[in-house]
C-alpha cells in the first residue's frame, strides 16, 4: 500500500513537473516573441533611471549605494507589473489560448505555475538589465557588495510578488483594464501598509499590535530591511508565503471560472478556509518577525554580534537586568524608529541568548499616565517629542545589584554605533573601579564636568563611562587617582604642573596630548606657540624629553586629503589645509586607528618621532604634503593661502604614540619639590599620545549635536570621536569596546569625482595659483592707492587717480574672470562625468533591452525553448 501510494505520489511531482515546464515554455514563447514585451521592459527601465537620476539627481548624492533605486523601483512596479499580467487569462471571443491548454493533459495548477514563472522570467531579465547602475557604482566608488545582493534579492522577491497578485487580479475579472485597476489598487493598499501615513491614519482607532501586524504585511517594509543589508527569516517566508498564497487563490479562481461553476456551500468552505489561511499567516508574521535568526550581509557585519561584544556579555556578573524601554503601543511613531527599536530588540535578545542566562532582558512599554511612565521617567529615559504633538519613549537602562546604568535616548542617527552604546553600559558593570580622566585644557571650563557646554560635545561622550575631572590650567599639580590625562592646549603651565605631569607618567600614568599650531576654536590661543626646547618651559619640551617633537613654526597640508570648502562669498575651493584622511593615512598596525575609516584635521602641525623604537606613527600625510608659516594664518584668508600652498614630497605624521617605560624629563628634584620623592625612571609602563591638532576634536569638525530635553544627542561625521574614545580606552588600559565602535563605515564617497577633481586641480594647479596671486597683488594695490589718496571714495578723487583706480579694478575684473574660467575647467570634467553616467544609464536598459529581444527573434526558428 505504501509503495503504491508513493510511487503514485512521484507520478503526481513528475506529472506536475512536466505540465509546469510545458505551460512555462509556452507562455515564454508568446512573451518573448510579442513586442509588447520588450515595449514593457523599455518603459520601466527609462522610469527607473529617469527617477533615479534625474528627478532624485542621483550624481549629486555623493552616495555609493542602490538607497534611489530601491525607493523608486517598487512604485513603478505597482503601475507597470499590472499592465503586464492583465492580459494573462482572457475572456474573449477571439483569444482560445485557454481552451487550447486546457486540451492538453495539463492540471490547472501546472498552468498557473507556468505562466507565474514565464511573466516572472521577463521581470528578472528586467531587473537584470539594471545592472549598469551597479556598475556605474563601481565606478564611482567601493559599495557594500553584501548590500548589493541582498538589496537585489529584495527586488527581485518584491517584483514576484507584484506579479502573483497581478495574475490572480486577472483571474478575478474579465477585462484586462478591471485586471489592472483591481491589481493596482491591491498592490498600493499592500504598500500603503509601510508607510507612516498608515499608522497615523489608524492611530486612535486601532491597538499599536494589530497596527505593526499591518505593517509586516508591506512588502515595502521587508524591501527597505533587505536593502540594509539584512536577510530575515521572516521577510522570506512573508515572500514565499504571500506569492503561493496568491498563486493558489488564482489556481481557485481559474477554476470556477473556466471549468464550471461551484457551489454555495463549497465558496463558504473557501471562505473560511481563507479567513483561517490569513489568520495563521499574520500570527506567524508577527512571531517570526520578532525572532532574532538573519543572515548578515553586510561587509563589516553590521547586523551580527562582535567578538568583542561576545566576550563581554559572557562576563557579565550574574542577575545582570537590561531593560529596553519603547513605547510600543504608540502608533504615531514614524516607521524607521519602529524599525530602529526592533533592531534593538533583536540585538538586545541575542545579547540575552548568548550570555549563558548572566544577562535578563526585559521590555516595558511606558504608556502615558501610567506608572511604566513615571518608572522610565525616574529611570533617566527621555520622552521623545514628535511633530504631531505626541511623544514616546526608546531608551534603555541596565542594573547589576547597586550598581546602574542608562541611556536617555537610544538615536536612529546613531544607528551604526547602537551595539557599542549599550555593550558600553554594560560593560560598564563589570568594572570594579571607573577609570578616571583628567582634561587639563584653558580651553575647556570646570563647569564643563557637570554641564553640557556649546562646541564640546565630545565631553558628553566622555561622561559617558569614565570618572571626569577638569582641571584648572592654572593649578600647579595634578589630582590624586588619575589613570588617563588629556593635555588640550595646555602651552603656558606653571613648572611645578609641569613636574606633576612628569611624575604623573613615571607613575605609570597616561597622556593625550593635544598642541595646535594655528587654533580656529580660540584664536586668541595663537598668540603664543611652544617649541621644543632644551629647558622644559611647556608640554613640547616635555614630548621633546619623551622621544616626540612637536614642529608647530609651520602649518602642514596635503592635496590628497584636501578638503572641499567655501569661503565668505560661498566660492568653492579645495583647501590643503583641512584634510580629511584615509586609508593608508591611518595605521593599520594599532588599535586605535586600525579600523578607522576618515579622520579630519584641521590646520595642524607636524610630529617628528626621535624615539623610533617605542614609537610609531598614527596618523600620517601623503607624499603630496606641504607647509605653510602659521603666521600666514593669521593674516590671510584661507583663498588667499591656496595659492602659496607647495608641495615638497614629504610625508608627514600628525599624530603618534611612544609606549613603554620612560626617563623623567627632570634629572634632579626641582627646589619646589617638598615631597622629597623623586622617580628618575617609570616604575610601569605607560602610553603617550601626540596630536598636532587641536580643532580636529571640537563641534562641528568632528560630530553633529542634537538637544533632546536638555539631553545632547551626538551623531559623528567622521571617525574623530572614536579616535578620541579608542585612545583615552587604550591609555586606561580598556581595550575591548574600540573594535565594537570601528566596525561600521560611516559614508562610501564618489572616490572617482574625488580623484577627477583632485587630477583637474594638479593640471591646472600653478596656472590657478598664478592667478590668485595677481588677484590678491591687485587688491592690495587697490587698497593702498586709497590710503595714500586719503579716501576709499571715487567721486573724490581727481580725474587722473579715478583712471588710475579704474584701469585697476578693470584689471582685477579681468583677472577674476580669468580665475573663475579656470576653476570652471576644473569642474568641467565633473560635470560632464555626470551628464555622461546619466546617458550611459539611460540608454543603457533599452540597448541591453533590444540585444536580448535581436537575440530572441534570431533564434526564434529554432526549438531551444
Amino acid at each position: 500500500m505504501n509503495t503504491k501510494f508513493g510511487l503514485a505520489h512521484k507520478n503526481w511531482l513528475i506529472s506536475q513537473f512536466n505540465g509546469t515546464l510545458a505551460t512555462t515554455r509556452h507562455e515564454l514563447r508568446l512573451l518573448v516573441f510579442t513586442p509588447l514585451s520588450y515595449l514593457f521592459q523599455i518603459g520601466f527601465l527609462i522610469s527607473l533611471t529617469s527617477c533615479v537620476f534625474l528627478i532624485a539627481d542621483f550624481y549629486s548624492t555623493d552616495e555609493v549605494s542602490l538607497r534611489l533605486q530601491i525607493i523608486f523601483l517598487p512604485w513603478i512596479g505597482l503601475i507597470l507589473v499590472p499592465a503586464l499580467a492583465m492580459r494573462s487569462w482572457p475572456d474573449e471571443n477571439s483569444d482560445r489560448s485557454f481552451e487550447l491548454i486546457t486540451t492538453l493533459p495539463v492540471n490547472t495548477g501546472a498552468v498557473v505555475m507556468g505562466k507565474f514563472l514565464s511573466g516572472y522570467l521577463i521581470l528578472l531579465i528586467t531587473l537584470f538589465c539594471t545592472l549598469p547602475m551597479v556598475g556605474t557604482l563601481f565606478f564611482l566608488g567601493k559599495p557594500d557588495v553584501g548590500i548589493l545582493v541582498s538589496s537585489y534579492l529584495g527586488s527581485a522577491l518584491t517584483l514576484g510578488l507584484f506579479y502573483s497578485i497581478s495574475l490572480l487580479a486577472s483571474a478575478l475579472t474579465r477585462e484586462p483594464i478591471s485586471a489592472f485597476v483591481l491589481s493596482l489598487v491591491t498592490l498600493f493598499i499592500l504598500m500603503l501598509l509601510g508607510w507612516d501615513v498608515f499608522s497615523r491614519l489608524l492611530d486612535g482607532n486601532f491597538s499599536a499590535n494589530f497596527i505593526n501586524i499591518m505593517t509586516f504585511l508591506s512588502p515595502y517594509t521587508w524591501l527597505l530591511r533587505m536593502s540594509q543589508g539584512v536577510i530575515e527569516f521572516g521577510g522570506i517566508f512573508y515572500f514565499f508565503s504571500i506569492i503561493f498564497g496568491a498563486l493558489w487563490a488564482t489556481k481557485i479562481a481559474v477554476e470556477i471560472r473556466y471549468l464550471g461553476s461551484i457551489s454555495v456551500r463549497t465558496c463558504f468552505r473557501g471562505i473560511i478556509k481563507l479567513a483561517v489561511v490569513a489568520v495563521v499567516f499574520a500570527i506567524s508574521m508577527t512571531l517570526l518577525s520578532s525572532l532574532p535568526f538573519s543572515l548578515d550581509m553586510t561587509e563589516s557585519g553590521e547586523f551580527t554580534l562582535h567578538e568583542g561584544t561576545i566576550k563581554i556579555v559572557k562576563r557579565l556578573p550574574e542577575k545582570t537586568v537590561v531593560t529596553l524601554h519603547w513605547s510600543e503601543s504608540e502608533t504615531s511613531i514614524p516607521s524607521n524608529i519602529k524599525s530602529h527599536a526592533r533592531r534593538i530588540r533583536n540585538l538586545l535578545q541575542n545579547m540575552s541568548a548568548i550570555s549563558d542566562k548572566k544577562l535578563v532582558f526585559q521590555e516595558i512599554d511606558p504608556k502615558p499616565d501610567t506608572n511604566k511612565e513615571i518608572e522610565s521617567l525616574v529611570s533617566g529615559i527621555q520622552k521623545i517629542p514628535m511633530s504631531s504633538g505626541d511623544s514616546f519613549f526608546l531608551g534603555l537602562t541596565a542594573a547589576q545589584g547597586e550598581r546602574k546604568g542608562f541611556i536617555a535616548y537610544l538615536d536612529n542617527r546613531r544607528e551604526r554605533l547602537t551595539e557599542y552604546d549599550i555593550v558600553n553600559i554594560l560593560n560598564g558593570l563589570t568594572r570594579k573601579k571607573t577609570p578616571k580622566i583628567g582634561i587639563l585644557s584653558p580651553l575647556i571650563p570646570s563647569i564643563s564636568a557637570t554641564q553640557n557646554q556649546e562646541g564640546l560635545s565630545f565631553i558628553s561622550e566622555l561622561k559617558k563611562s569614565y570618572d571626569l575631572a577638569v582641571i584648572p590650567h592654572f593649578r600647579s599639580s595634578l589630582p590624586q587617582g588619575l589613570n588617563v590625562l588629556l593635555i588640550i592646549d595646555a602651552t603656558i603651565l606653571q613648572e611645578e604642573m609641569l613636574y606633576s605631569i612628569d611624575q604623573f607618567l613615571m607613575s605609570g600614568g597616561s597622556l593625550i596630548v593635544m598642541i595646535d599650531p594655528f587654533l580656529r576654536f580660540k584664536k586668541s590661543s595663537n598668540t603664543v606657540n611652544p617649541e621644543p626646547s632644551k629647558k622644559i618651559n611647556d608640554v613640547s619640551d616635555l614630548l621633546n624629553q619623551y622621544g616626540l617633537k612637536y614642529v608647530g613654526k609651520s602649518v602642514i597640508g596635503d592635496l590628497d586629503s584636501a578638503s572641499m570648502v567655501a569661503d565668505r562669498e560661498n566660492r568653492r575651493m579645495n583647501y590643503p589645509f583641512w584634510m580629511r584622511i584615509r586609508g593608508d593615512g591611518l595605521s593599520s598596525g594599532h588599535a586605535t586607528t586600525a579600523s578607522l575609516n576618515e579622520v579630519f584635521m584641521v590646520e595642524g602641525g607636524n610630529i617628528e618621532i626621535l624615539d623610533q623604537v617605542r614609537g610609531k606613527p598614527l596618523i600620517t600625510t601623503s607624499q603630496n604634503s606641504g607647509k605653510l608659516d602659521r603666521r600666514e594664518f593669521l593674516r590671510k584668508e584661507p583663498r588667499q593661502l591656496i595659492p602659496d600652498f607647495k608641495i615638497d614630497n614629504i610625508s608627514r605624521t600628525v599624530a603618534a604614540v611612544l609606549q613603554g617605560t620612560f626617563t623623567s624629563a627632570f634629572p634632579t628634584p626641582p627646589n619646589f619639590n617638598t615631597s622629597k620623592i623623586h622617580k628618575l625612571k617609570g616604575t610601569q609602563p605607560a602610553v603617550i599620545f601626540a596630536i598636532s591638532d587641536v580643532d580636529w576634536l571640537f563641534d562641528p569638525f568632528s560630530i553633529q549635536t542634537t538637544n533632546i530635553n536638555g539631553r545632547v544627542v551626538v551623531r559623528p561625521l567622521n571617525d574623530n570621536l572614536t579616535f578620541l574614545l579608542n585612545m583615552v580606552e587604550y591609555a586606561s588600559g580598556e581595550q575591548s569596546l574600540i573594535n565594537i565602535r570601528s566596525k561600521s563605515r560611516f559614508h562610501r564617497p564618489f572616490e572617482k569625482v574625488a580623484s577627477l577633481f583632485k587630477k583637474a586641480q594638479d593640471q591646472l594647479h600653478d596656472k590657478e595659483t598664478l592667478l590668485s596671486s595677481r588677484v590678491i597683488e591687485i587688491e592690495r594695490q587697490i587698497e593702498k592707492f586709497a590710503i595714500d589718496n586719503g579716501t576709499t571714495d571715487l567721486d573724490l578723487m581727481s580725474e587722473n587717480i579715478k583712471k588710475e583706480v579704474f584701469n585697476f579694478r578693470k584689471t582685477l575684473i579681468n583677472t577674476r574672470l580669468a580665475l573663475r574660467n579656470v576653476r570652471s575647467e576644473i569642474r568641467r570634467e565633473v560635470d560632464n562625468l555626470g551628464k555622461i553616467l546619466i546617458v550611459v544609464n539611460m540608454a543603457s536598459g533599452p540597448l541591453l533591452t533590444g540585444f536580448i529581444a535581436i537575440l530572441m527573434f534570431f533564434f526564434r526558428k529554432r526549438m531551444w525553448l
